[in-house]
């Protein structure tokens, strides 16, 4: 009995050292009240503090939000120290940043604590508190899709070869580039513009690219869109003007930043060759003419074949690039790389060239689902790992889809899907 009963003794005197061992878990937002605007970020800090001593950093995630997205800029947590009724306490303060998407009441499950031992290997679980945000519409703005929160709000564009100032051939093309810049909110919170175009014309979009700039817990989300136009035959053709929408918490109002269209006149594309061609028949004199003949022919031939060579060309690489079948490989490519961004950009702009009804059968696929759900949970909610075995992963789900639609169109077409898919939780 004797041994029983010290084994007993034991571990009753190890109880308060157990007890002692369990972090104390806080989580606070920031705003306190987490009264919101829709797509206005809330700052989530979750503090884990350890009695004394802190064998290892742990590890600290937020489960899937429904109706918001979480996310972490700063991949280093805060070292904080407190005394607590007398005892002393070391540990880290971790910083999320949730973005509400819908107006309404969020929940906010309660964080996720792995604690590790001094090797750095999972010890235990602990957990937090939930915590709860209610966002708002903002007044005279659109809350079914992305709202753009910031106090400061750039668009730019550019026009190449020029702004329409001179006539295009018929089968040529303008490239319309965009850059947006916004502070305080990511670029995943900007407009998907439409690109249409008159009859006419064949619009041509590339995937648009994102580079988020974080400086000490503050992000800048950047933006890049290209679309180009070509022009089929002649006549005047107006391309519509562009709108990013945004609201302004500062001044407390709904702005927009527009974007002007342009007028552009689209002429035979022959015809500048030809009156070119009889002037110099009527300049060349019969006795130099047989000199000559060679030297006109080299320069006719070059003036009127090599534009038809290179808008041929062009032409066919936009259709191309217009394609599902490229947007598909593309989307392989971008997978295989490693870059949850740039797959999720490749992915969606691959389904958004597909008819709708296909495109939904796809994302519900056994191959495509399991993958494309884990690039959600790491890009949007902030729970997620996405490694290059992801990627990999991702790629060969790709690759089995049926990838050839009875019907595709190489015209206008939207780039992504909404900001929350279809396929998505929502709250």
């Amino acid at each position: 009995m004797r041994p029983v009963l010290l084994a007993i003794w034991l571990f009753l005197l190890a109880l308060p050292a157990m007890a002692d061992a369990s972090p104390r878990v806080a989580t606070t937002l920031d705003p306190a009240d987490g009264t919101v605007m829709v797509g206005q970020p809330v700052r989530l800090h979750v503090r884990v503090l350890f009695a004394d001593d802190m064998a290892h950093p742990p590890l600290v995630s937020v489960p899937e939000t429904p109706g918001a997205q979480v996310m972490r800029f700063e991949s280093q947590a805060l070292t904080v120290r407190d005394q607590i009724d007398g005892q002393s306490y070391v540990g880290k303060e971790f910083e999320f940043v949730v973005y509400p998407r819908r107006a309404g009441d969020i929940v906010i499950p309660p964080p996720r604590i792995t604690l590790l031992d001094r090797a750095g290997d999972p010890a235990g679980e602990a957990r937090g508190t939930g915590t709860r945000i209610h966002a708002s519409a903002p007044p005279g703005m659109d809350a079914s899709g992305p709202v753009l929160v910031s106090s400061h709000v750039e668009a730019r564009q550019d026009w190449s070869p020029d702004d329409g100032s001179k006539p295009v051939a018929a089968g040529g093309a303008i490239v319309r580039t965009i850059r947006r810049q916004a502070d305080g909110t990511p670029a995943l919170a900007m407009t998907d513009f439409q690109f249409v175009a008159p009859a006419g014309v064949r619009v041509y979009a590339d995937p648009p690219v994102s580079q988020d700039q974080v400086n000490r817990g503050d992000v800048t989300g950047k933006r890049t869109d290209k679309v180009t136009y070509v022009f089929e035959k002649p006549g005047r053709y107006a391309l519509p003007a562009l709108v990013q929408p945004w609201w302004d918490p500062t001044q407390r109002e709904a702005r927009s930043l527009t974007l002007p269209g342009l007028d552009v006149t689209v002429i035979a594309a022959a015809a500048g060759h030809a009156t070119a061609t009889g002037l110099m028949a009527r300049m060349a004199s019969p006795q130099v003419l047989a000199t000559v003949a060679g030297v006109v022919f080299v320069v006719v031939a070059a003036l009127l074949l090599a534009p038809r060579v290179w808008r041929a060309w062009l032409a066919r690489r936009n259709r191309r690039r217009a394609s599902a079948a490229w947007a598909r490989r593309a989307a392989i490519r971008a997978a295989r790389a490693g870059n949850a961004g740039a797959a999720w950009e490749a992915l969606t702009t691959w389904l958004a060239r597909l008819p709708r009804e296909e495109a939904l059968a796809l994302r519900q696929t056994p191959p495509l689902a399991p993958p494309l759900a884990g690039l959600e949970r790491a890009l949007f909610h902030g729970d997620g790992v996405w490694t290059p075995a992801d990627g990999a992963a991702l790629a060969r789900a790709i690759d089995t889809c049926d990838h050839r639609p009875a019907t595709e169109k190489a015209g206008a077409f939207a780039i992504l899907p909404p900001l929350n898919p279809e396929f998505t939780t929502r709250g």
